[in-house]
């Protein structure tokens, strides 16, 4: 049951500015201080509620910006999880999950989900994806926009390889649709490890976050891959979990939370402590300062990292020391409206906080960096449909392009001994 009291909410309503349902819609129960009331409510009445209250409820995007500015530090995020864990049974998303975990469960899920990525950037998989996923209307056919142009034909995993195990060896959590879609971006993250002077480990037995179906009432799930995550980890024999994902390292961070009064808590809280941002790990590094690029960029901030993680000048430092002039973006840590799965689940909503990002984006910039798939994949699909020449890259990509230019990353290989594409 949802553990908290009214009392903890003071109602000072400094979380309203800061939600992006509330800014859009106005409503009050739309709020996290409306949440709040709403999940009181269901916590003491055992009768059947209004399906208007349910939907209220489910559309809290989970980005924690109203737990960022909270003077009572009230978790509402973790409360609207904890509440969908109870009410899985009838979400509109539990048919998505169960796909989610067949495609994320396994290297060989992942291999397939990395296909029918590829494949359905072709003409006839487009038509065919619009045919099949009739039950979401479009939103599978819009997200398909935002997949880069290069998607490569092995798992990150399989790519890239691994250094013995010694002092300063840092894990690099892969995660799912980073391993897939964005394969080349892992690799990228592990040439600029080295280049700072980490050794790299890639266990390809590691398993997704979680992050989606802990998120989307099912923890169940989540704890299993949390728990061979920990083991890999620990026959690793790195010193640092880096990770380059936004929503993966929140997630990462609570598995003490998600594996609390398990056997596993203790070594979930060692785990913990030893993730951290590839941003954060690179930005701390003396990597050269190189000279200033002729493109700026403007810069969108991940929920789960600038309010989950408080990460927000890491990404600026270090494009910075690459030579990219930065234009920073009205409402730059405003929720772009991918959430996880909500850009499928909630398409009006999502779609409607993207057009505010996008309007968002300073005249004259070609690139917006974000440094999470989801919202890569969401700010690109929204370019494209809109017709906006720039492009959503992660800002490690954009920081190895750089380095590479300047001679600093030559012939950085993979594990099929391939050079490191770009």
């Amino acid at each position: 049951m949802i553990t908290m009291t009214l009392d903890q909410c003071v109602h000072c309503g400094l979380c309203l500015s800061s939600c992006p349902t509330y800014q859009q819609t106005g409503v009050e129960m739309e709020s996290p201080r409306g949440r709040l009331v709403l999940l009181e409510l269901w916590t003491k009445d055992s009768e059947p509620h209004d399906a208007v209250e349910a939907q209220w409820l489910d559309d809290c995007l989970d980005c924690r910006a109203c737990e960022a500015v909270c003077p009572a530090h009230v978790p509402t995020g973790h409360l609207v999880e904890e509440w969908r864990g109870h009410q899985a049974g009838s979400t509109p998303s539990l048919r998505l999950m169960r796909l989610l975990t067949f495609f994320l469960g396994s290297s060989k899920g992942l291999a397939w989900f990395q296909r029918f990525a590829r494949w359905s950037q072709h003409p006839l998989g487009r038509f065919l994806v619009r045919r099949w996923l009739t039950w979401w209307p479009d939103s599978p056919a819009r997200l398909q926009r935002g997949l880069p142009a290069h998607i490569n034909r092995r798992l990150s995993r399989h790519r890239i390889a691994s250094d013995p195990p010694q002092s300063h060896t840092a894990f690099l959590f892969v995660g799912c649709v980073m391993d897939t879609v964005y394969a080349d971006t892992n690799q990228h993250t592990a040439d600029l490890l080295r280049m700072a002077g980490f050794r790299v480990t890639v266990d390809p037995r590691q398993r997704c976050c979680g992050a989606l179906h802990w998120h989307n009432g099912q923890p169940a799930q989540a704890q299993t891959w949390a728990q061979e995550n920990i083991e890999a980890f620990e026959a690793s024999g790195a010193s640092v979990i880096v990770v380059n994902a936004a929503g993966c390292l929140s997630t990462l961070r609570e598995y003490p939370e998600l594996l609390r009064g398990t056997p596993w808590e203790a070594r979930a809280r060692h785990f913990s402590a030893a993730v951290r941002d590839a941003l954060e790990v690179l930005s701390d590094e003396p990597l050269p300062h190189l000279s200033e690029q002729p493109t700026p960029v403007t810069i969108h901030d991940a929920c789960h990292h600038v309010h989950a993680q408080g990460i927000f000048k890491e990404s600026r430092i270090l494009l910075q020391r690459a030579g990219y002039r930065i234009q920073e973006m009205a409402n730059s840590t405003r929720c772009c409206g991918s959430a996880g799965i909500y850009n499928l689940t909630h398409p009006e909503m999502s779609q409607a906080l993207l057009r505010d990002k996008i309007e968002g984006i300073p005249h004259g910039v070609d690139i917006i960096s974000a440094a999470n798939p989801g919202c890569l994949l969401h700010i690109q699909q929204g370019l494209v449909t809109q017709g906006k020449h720039v492009l959503a890259e992660h800002p490690i990509d954009l920081v190895w392009r750089a380095y590479r230019t300047a001679g600093y990353l030559p012939s950085m290989t993979t594990k099929e001994g391939g050079t490191a594409r770009g």
